[in-house]
Formats: C-alpha cells, sequence, structure tokens
C-alpha cells in the first residue's frame, strides 16, 4: 500500500511541476500511468488490510464501512482540490486556470502522501490474516 500511495503521489507531483497551457496531453501520459499504477496497488492492500483485520463474520460490515469511508475521502478530495483550484485560479485565462491546476494537483500529491504516512503506521496483521486463512 505504501509504494501504492507513494507512486500515486509522484504521478500527482509530475504533474504539477510540469504542467503549463501548451503542454501536450501525450506529455500527461506518464505520470498519469505512474498515478494509475500507484492507486491499483494501493487500493487492493487497503482492502486486503480492512478484510483481513477482522472475523469473517464481520466482512460484509468492515466492506461496507471501507467504502464508505473510501467515497467519503474521495469527495473531501475533490472539494479540497476544487478549493485549491479557486483559490489559485480560475477560469478567467489559460495562465489563470493553469495556476488553479498546478495547486490541485499540489493538493492531490499532499494528499497522497498523507496517504503514505498512513499506511506506514498500519499495524500487521499477520496473525490475523494467518487465522482467517486456516479458517477458509
Amino acid at each position: 500500500m505504501v509504494a501504492g500511495v507513494l507512486l500515486q503521489a509522484l504521478g500527482f507531483a509530475w504533474i504539477a511541476a510540469t504542467a503549463t497551457p501548451a503542454l501536450p496531453e501525450l506529455a500527461l501520459a506518464g505520470p498519469l500511468l505512474i498515478a494509475g499504477a500507484g492507486v491499483s496497488l494501493a487500493m487492493p492492500a487497503a482492502q486486503n488490510a480492512v478484510l483481513s483485520a477482522v472475523a469473517p463474520a464481520d466482512i460484509g460490515k468492515a466492506s461496507g464501512i471501507f467504502n464508505m469511508w473510501r467515497f467519503f475521502g474521495g469527495a473531501f478530495g475533490i472539494a479540497l482540490e476544487a478549493a485549491g483550484f479557486a483559490a489559485g485560479g480560475g477560469f478567467d485565462s489559460a495562465a489563470s486556470f493553469n495556476a488553479g491546476f498546478i495547486a490541485a494537483m499540489d493538493i492531490a500529491a499532499l494528499l497522497s502522501l498523507a496517504a503514505v504516512a498512513a499506511a506506514v503506521l498500519l499495524p500487521v496483521r499477520a496473525a490475523t490474516m494467518a487465522r482467517t486463512l486456516a479458517k477458509a
């Protein structure tokens, strides 16, 4: 999970560092692939961490709660990025839009780095996972 959200942060930071009004779309392929690969690594690992931390009888409840917080986190992140865009730029000109876009991408990278910190602090649940697999 740590590697995934770190890759996501790197992809967003790369976009923020290179964004200009004249940036060709193809130049976004690399950072978007890195960010996408990162989230593709992180999400299954996060769900596995949650589901392996509960008894098998509670997996349905844990999955529902995990997904509710995942959607809440996504909405909260979008709201923060929209606020950053509005504070840093706007729709007045290409330069203004670019400034707001960079602010939003900086916030996305910072939120991803916060997820790195949270992932590092997760306790190892090897014993719980071993019990769950043994019961399956």
